[in-house]
């Protein structure tokens, strides 16, 4: 064999060996990554390693609350019917304590358990400041069933039936589901607004009708439907002056074709 041959030949088995070697180092560099991003998954998500991922938090929060990264001020913003005292004591934390180790899903768990809070945003404002937004949900009528009384809101839902006083001026939906069809009565209602402010109360008999008591004990029966026409012409009646001080007792309206009328001394 010549000396170029053999020369060949032993480049080739250098490239050969070459060849394994570095395909023996990517498979090793792969085995090496898929361990590490196992492990990192398995320290992250998992339990495991629990009592070392506590001390490692640990050290963190010593070395942020040397370096003033606590809880000093707490802002509130939004509130009207939940008081500032309420929503600390939901928050429940002592100043002085490491900003970092508060927990934010928490914090909001707890402010939303309040039956006037809709949505809490809770947010850390570093280096020492917690950050609460409160949207309170709306109250729209006084909802009185089985002879209790609740706030409720725009969804029919109970609010509170404390400190129902407060919220004299919303109109009194009487019955039972009256809650669930409140909306929809304010909203006929707000048509008029002239004549909706002088709605004092309305009865829901089932799933069907309102009787309206309007102010001077004026009682209006409403039909199952067309309770628009019918409010219409409730309304054409007050702006020709013809609704109130006739010493009408009640308006029977649910019978589209004729209405009824009874005053407080005689019938027509």
């Amino acid at each position: 064999m010549s000396k170029q041959n053999k020369f060949k030949k032993n480049n080739k088995l250098k490239l050969g060996v070459r060849r394994r070697l570095s395909l023996y180092y990517v498979r090793f560099i792969l085995i090496v990554k898929v361990l590490l991003t196992l492990i990192i998954v398995i320290f992250l998500f998992t339990n495991f390693f629990q009592v070392q991922k506590q001390k490692i938090f640990n050290i963190f929060l010593d070395i942020t609350s040397d370096a003033g990264f606590v809880l000093e001020r707490v802002i509130i913003e939004g509130q009207k019917n939940v008081t500032e005292n309420d929503i600390i004591m939901s928050i429940g934390l002592d100043r002085g304590v490491p900003i970092y180790s508060l927990n934010i899903d928490d914090i909001r768990k707890r402010i939303e358990e309040n039956p006037w809070v809709k949505i809490a945003l809770i947010e850390r404002r570093l280096p020492n400041t917690l950050h609460v937004a409160i949207m309170e949900k709306t109250a729209i009528a006084i909802w009185q069933f089985q002879q209790k009384i609740y706030i409720i809101d725009e969804e029919g839902n109970r609010i509170t039936s404390k400190d129902i006083e407060k919220f004299a001026d919303l109109i009194h939906v009487v019955g039972q589901d009256a809650n669930v069809y409140a909306r929809g009565l304010i909203e006929d209602l707000d048509r008029h607004p002239s004549l909706s402010k002088k709605v004092i109360s309305a009865v829901r008999y089932g799933h069907r009708r309102w009787d309206l008591n309007l102010e001077q004990k004026i009682n209006i029966k409403m039909p199952d439907k067309g309770f628009s026409e019918a409010y219409d012409y409730l309304y054409a009646l007050d702006k020709k002056g013809r609704l109130f001080n006739q010493n009408y007792k009640v308006i029977n309206l649910k019978d589209p074709s004729k209405y009824y009328i009874e005053k407080y001394d005689d019938k027509i």
